[in-house]
């Protein structure tokens, strides 16, 4: 296992950087699953985050109910309606080649389970946060067995205990995050002050953050992010998950005290530029 400092020399060189020939085919596109009306920010936290970084369109799955209510406040972000599983399901066999997020604000539920689970089974490159993790809270063997090393679960220490209960509560984050790409084969990204993303041959230290991101909405942040970068030609995903925790985390220690997840999204574009002036051809 190979222990590294989360660092731009370690995925910057394949840091999707706009060219003169690019444009938004060519820089992929990242399909959200959204939620209910109580949590409908959080995916959009997540859609916002993903367009200002490295993806070239974003698509927000919604129901009826809430269709105009992300035409209003997201006009950029393409809306696509959809109210059962079945359509759920003929939507993903329609577009097999972008990358999904899921978990944002989606809800604790059978459902969720269910679209998870579909997408880990029919999907290249998915993104699973929060409730799309939960969910599985009594099936958590078959969450492990869905899981690939294509696949980015993104967990806070209280998610990382719900989905491996049978880890020794005793031991080191290290050691937690290392036993879980075990059981799974995914890249993890075990959120904290101190971030750590592992696959099955690297750790990643990312040690440098700020307090402040201890606050509602920085990791639907942190998800859209990561989820803007990986895909096909793209970073791979622990790279990917490496570069969506820096920029997240140089970011936040820029805007010190008082940060909000909407913060985040206002100053994205000034790290995206400074990565731009020092490495960009």
């Amino acid at each position: 296992m190979k222990i590294i400092k989360n660092s731009l020399s370690f995925w910057v060189k394949n840091f999707p950087f706009k060219k003169n020939k690019s444009h938004k085919y060519s820089r992929g596109q990242l399909i959200v699953v959204s939620g209910e009306n109580e949590m409908l920010g959080a995916s959009m936290l997540s859609a916002e985050a993903a367009l200002r970084t490295g993806v070239g369109s974003v698509k927000m799955l919604c129901s009826k109910k809430n269709f105009k209510i992300f035409a209003l406040k997201f006009p950029s972000m393409l809306k696509k309606e959809v109210n059962t599983l079945n359509q759920f399901k003929s939507f993903v066999d329609k577009n097999k080649n972008s990358v999904y997020l899921i978990g944002p604000g989606v809800g604790v539920s059978q459902i969720t389970m269910q679209k998870t689970t579909y997408l880990l089974k029919n999907i290249k490159y998915v993104i699973l946060d929060a409730d799309a993790l939960t969910s599985f809270k009594k099936k958590t063997n078959q969450l492990y067995k869905l899981l690939d090393e294509n696949k980015i679960i993104t967990p806070h220490i209280k998610e990382f205990r719900i989905i491996f209960p049978n880890l020794k509560k005793s031991i080191s984050h290290k050691k937690l995050i290392l036993s879980a790409v075990k059981k799974t084969k995914a890249t993890i990204v075990l959120k904290g002050n101190t971030t750590l993303i592992a696959n099955q041959k690297k750790l990643i230290i990312n040690s440098k953050s700020s307090n402040e991101l201890a606050v509602i909405g920085t990791g639907d942040v942190l998800a859209g992010l990561i989820s803007s970068l990986l895909g096909e030609k793209k970073m791979s995903p622990i790279q990917a998950a490496s570069a969506g925790v820096w920029i997240h985390s140089k970011t936040a220690i820029k805007l010190k005290k008082g940060l909000i997840a909407e913060d985040l999204i206002k100053n994205l574009k000034k790290t995206i530029t400074s990565i731009y002036g020092r490495y960009s051809k």
